[in-house]
C-alpha cells in the first residue's frame, strides 16, 4: 500500500476488487488494513466474462486463504449480474496497459457507482486518460519504461455524478415490475428488465423515450399485451436512438447465454420494430433456436454493407461487427425469422431483401409505411398476427387473409388512390373514390375527388 497517498489510505475499505488477477500484493495489503472483502472479477481480454473459471481464479484464492484471508470474505464474479458497488479496484497491468481499455467499459459503471478509487496502469498511447476523463479525476503514483513504452500508475477518482445512470423514474418503475422473481440490470444507455410469468419468454426491444414520454402506463412496447398472454418478458430499452450497439449489451446477451437463463424457457421469441426489429434478429444467436418477429427492421447501418441507407445518420458511425452485427446474416442461427414490411418502402424492402436464410418468412403489407405495426393496431389485427407469429403458428395464407381489413383502412385508401393518381390512372383513381365513399368517408379522398 506505500505506493497509494494518505488520502486513499485514510478512507476505509470494505470491498476491494482485482479486475483480472493481477494485483495479489495489494489485495493482502488491502485486507490487512481494513479486513475487507475482496472481489476477483474474471474478464477476458475483450472484456467478457469467460465461460467457464479462469485458472488464475483458483490460485489466487488459494494463496489469499493461505494468507489468512478468511474464504467466505472471497469472493468470485463471474458474470455481470454478480457486478456490485466497490470501494477500490486494481486494474494493474490489464485494461488500458496490456488490453484494450474500451473492454473494460461494460463493467465500469457497476464498478465506479458511488464515487469509487482505481489503481491502474496506463500505457502511453492507449487512449485509457481520454476514455477515463468523463468519469472521474486521476493522480500519478509512479511512471516506469518498458520497450520504450511509457505506463503510468495512476489512481483514479470516480465522480460520483458522473455517467449518470438511466433516468430514474424508469429505474423505479423497472425495478417495481420485476419484483422478487425477475431482475433489472442498467447502464447509462440501455437496460435490461426480466419479469418472471409462464415458460415462453418474449424478448422485445425498445426506446426509453417513447415509453417514458409517448405512453401513458410508461411501459415497454407490447407489455399489456404480453402480459395478457401470461408470457415472461425480457425488455431491453435503449436510452436514445442507440441501436443497442454497446459492448455493455452485447455483454448482457453473453452472460445470459452462458448462465442457462434463455435455457429456462420452453419457447423464446425475440420481438421488435425498426430499431428494435433489427436489435430482435442481431441478438437472436445469443438463444440460437429462438424464434424471430421484426416488423419494418433494419440489416445493419454499416455504410460499407448498406450504403444506400439515407436514414438513421445519428447511429451511422457505430460498431455492427461481430456476433450480433449484421443482422441479416447472424439471424440465420434462428428458428423462424418473421418480418413484415412495406414492400413499397424501398429502403426497408432493400433491408428485408438482405434476409436470405431458408428459416426467413417475408410477409408483405403494402402500402402501411415505416410505422406499418402503428397502422397494424389502427386497423385492430396488430393482436391476432402478433400472437400468431409468437407462437409460431401464424401461416402466410393467415396473414394475408387478416390484412383484408386493410381495404376499409384509410391510411391504406388514401395511399392506393395517390398512387393510382401519381401513375397517371385518373380513371382508376375516380373508381377508388366512388367505391370508397359509397362505403363510408375519407377525408383525403372525398377532397380529392372534387378536382377530378
Amino acid at each position: 500500500m506505500t505506493n497509494l497517498p494518505d488520502s486513499v489510505l485514510s478512507e476505509a475499505v470494505t470491498v476491494f476488487a482485482d479486475v483480472g488477477g493481477r494485483a495479489r500484493d495489494l489485495a493482502l495489503a488491502a485486507h490487512a488494513r481494513w479486513g475487507c472483502a475482496i472481489d476477483l472479477i474474471d474478464l477476458d481480454a475483450k472484456g467478457r466474462f469467460p465461460a467457464s473459471p479462469s485458472s488464475w481464479l483458483s490460485h489466487y484464492r488459494a494463496d489469499l486463504i493461505r494468507a489468512g484471508v478468511p474464504a467466505d470474505r472471497i469472493r468470485d464474479v463471474g458474470a455481470a449480474s454478480d457486478l456490485r458497488q466497490i470501494d477500490l479496484i486494481a486494474n494493474l497491468a490489464g485494461f488500458g496497459d496490456v488490453f484494450k481499455i474500451k473492454y473494460l467499459e461494460p463493467v465500469l459503471q457497476k464498478l465506479l457507482e458511488g464515487g469509487a478509487r482505481m489503481v491502474m496502469d496506463v500505457r502511453a498511447g492507449s487512449g485509457a486518460f481520454p476514455f477515463l476523463k468523463p468519469y472521474g479525476t486521476n493522480a500519478p503514483l509512479a511512471t516506469h519504461t518498458t520497450d520504450g513504452i511509457t505506463i503510468t500508475r495512476i489512481l483514479f477518482r470516480a465522480v460520483p455524478t458522473a455517467a449518470p445512470l438511466v433516468a430514474s423514474p424508469w429505474a423505479a418503475i423497472a425495478r417495481d415490475l420485476a419484483g422478487d422473481t425477475g431482475f433489472y440490470r442498467e447502464n447509462p444507455d440501455h437496460s435490461f428488465l426480466f419479469i418472471k410469468r409462464g415458460d415462453t419468454l418474449i424478448v422485445t426491444f425498445d426506446n426509453l423515450d417513447i415509453a417514458m414520454e409517448k405512453r401513458e402506463d410508461r411501459r415497454p412496447w407490447g407489455f399489456s399485451f404480453i402480459e395478457k398472454q401470461g408470457f415472461s418478458m425480457l425488455g431491453v430499452m435503449a436510452n436514445g436512438w442507440t441501436w443497442y450497439r454497446d459492448p455493455w449489451v452485447w455483454q448482457q446477451f453473453d452472460d445470459l447465454r452462458e448462465s442457462g437463463f434463455f435455457a429456462g424457457f420452453k419457447r423464446v421469441v425475440f420481438y421488435g420494430a425498426s430499431m428494435g426489429g433489427y436489435a430482435a434478429c442481431a441478438f437472436v444467436p445469443a438463444c440460437p433456436g429462438a424464434d424471430v418477429v421484426a416488423i419494418s427492421p433494419q440489416s445493419t447501418l454499416d455504410k460499407r454493407l448498406v450504403p444506400w441507407e439515407t436514414r438513421y445518420q445519428t447511429a451511422w458511425g457505430r460498431d455492427y461487427s461481430g456476433p450480433y452485427g449484421d443482422a441479416a446474416q447472424v439471424s440465420k442461427v434462428a428458428g423462424r425469422v418473421t418480418l413484415l414490411f412495406d414492400p413499397y418502402e424501398p429502403l426497408d424492402a432493400a433491408h428485408v431483401a438482405r434476409f436470405d436464410g431458408a428459416n426467413v418468412m417475408k410477409l408483405r403489407t403494402p402500402l402501411m409505411g415505416h410505422r406499418l405495426g402503428s397502422s397494424l393496431q389502427q386497423m385492430g389485427i396488430l393482436s391476432q398476427i402478433t400472437l400468431g407469429a409468437l407462437n409460431g403458428t401464424l401461416t402466410e395464407l393467415e396473414f394475408y387473409q387478416t390484412i383484408r381489413a386493410r381495404k376499409t383502412f384509410q391510411r391504406y385508401q388514401r395511399e392506393l388512390f395517390k398512387r393510382a393518381l401519381a401513375k397517371g390512372r385518373t380513371g382508376l383513381a375516380r373508381k377508388l373514390g366512388r367505391w370508397v365513399l359509397t362505403r363510408g368517408d375519407n377525408r383525403y379522398i372525398r377532397k380529392e375527388m372534387l378536382e377530378l
